[in-house]
């Protein structure tokens, strides 16, 4: 079989990313970027290219702000927070899910992301509190992770406001901040991530004057699809406050 291989991205196509994602994202892309992320995915995917450079596009914006932190600890602690924190695992699962174009997972591992955070850091700081050598810190923490391993994720943002670790409110009002606006963040991660039809088609409609899906075989087909109109955009606006919650943990600010 021969290899399949892309022709050199034309400046059409080059114009057409920027403003797709001027136009969606909030942000122009300069034309080196869209240049290195090409070179980077050719000869990976025939179909789709210019989607999938889009996407790269849009996970390296909302990485930027966190890799600023590599400045200020060095390169090797920012990469041990990195790799050994739970929160930036689900992360760098939530980004290759994107990547691929599976935003209801990106959704989902966001969710995860967040509880899992919040669980962990939590764990670290009472074990802090109750340990005299940084000998002890491990299995204290252990023990502490499994005493909150039951807490959902409401009982867990209660818990890290009293340890002063995220401020009462900090979550909802980092969701609220992006475009999901009025709808509590929360209750966004839950529908979508337990695939709650009715609720979704009501989400889109409230934001979509229009909801009018030509083609659809019957009533139910349509509601699906209405379902599925607002999805990328959910994930990348929950990708963004999932990072924003994760700054503030790890690294104090956002």
């Amino acid at each position: 079989m021969d290899e399949i291989r892309l022709p050199q991205i034309p400046k059409e196509t080059i114009r057409r990313i920027r403003q797709i994602v001027d136009y969606h994202h909030g942000f122009t892309p300069k034309d080196d970027d869209i240049h290195r992320i090409d070179d980077m995915l050719r000869d990976q995917y025939a179909a789709l290219h210019p989607h999938r450079i889009v996407r790269e596009l849009v996970v390296t914006e909302i990485d930027k702000d966190l890799l600023r932190h590599r400045d200020s600890l060095g390169s090797l602690e920012f990469e041990r927070i990195w790799l050994e924190k739970t929160n930036f695992k689900y992360l760098t699962f939530a980004s290759m899910c994107y990547r691929a174009g599976i935003p209801a997972a990106t959704i989902s591992l966001c969710r995860t992301a967040i509880e899992s955070g919040l669980r962990e850091r939590l764990a670290e700081e009472l074990a802090e509190k109750g340990c005299a050598t940084t000998s002890e810190l491990p299995q204290a923490t252990w023990k502490k992770l499994k005493a909150l391993r039951d807490k959902a994720l409401g009982d867990l943002i209660k818990t890290a406001a009293r340890e002063e670790i995220i401020a009462k409110g900090d979550i909802e009002r980092i969701f609220r901040r992006f475009k999901l606006r009025d709808q509590g963040g929360r209750k966004i991660l839950d529908k979508f991530i337990h695939g709650d039809i009715a609720w979704m088609v009501d989400f889109v409609r409230d934001r979509e004057e229009d909801t009018t899906v030509v083609g659809a075989r019957n009533l139910l087909q349509e509601y699906k699809l209405i379902s599925q109109m607002k999805t990328d955009e959910i994930a990348v606006e929950v990708f963004k406050a999932t990072y924003e919650i994760a700054e503030i943990l790890y690294f104090g600010d956002a």
